[in-house]
């Protein structure tokens, strides 16, 4: 079990934004559990930034910006909605404006 914390986290099925959730992957990287960071735990990996949840995979177009992003990446995993949520971390994530930056990758955990 790989069990890592974060920002934010977007679920792309409930369209919910998760403030500071902790999110426990399984042996094949599917989310087995979510809940709030309350407490430092031991065995935790912070990842800075935000992480999607989403049943397929997801890439980020060139120059896309991320409310578009959304919008086809949200169609896309309604249609697998009863495969398991895996978690994608974009990397150099502007919270402050919920954007893309020049920077962000997305790498799946």
């Amino acid at each position: 079990m790989r069990r890592v914390a974060t920002h934010r986290a977007y679920d792309l099925i409930t369209s919910q934004w998760i403030s500071f959730p902790v999110i426990e992957l399984d042996e094949n990287g599917c989310v087995c559990r979510i809940y709030s960071l309350t407490e430092e735990i031991s065995h935790t990996e912070w990842l800075p930034g935000m992480i999607l949840l989403s049943p397929c995979p997801v890439n980020k177009g060139v120059e896309e910006e991320f409310s578009m992003f959304i919008k086809r990446v949200t169609c896309m995993a309604r249609i697998y909605a009863n495969t398991p949520k895996r978690a994608y971390w974009i990397s150099f994530f502007n919270l402050s404006d919920v954007g893309f930056t020049s920077s962000s990758r997305i790498v799946a955990l």
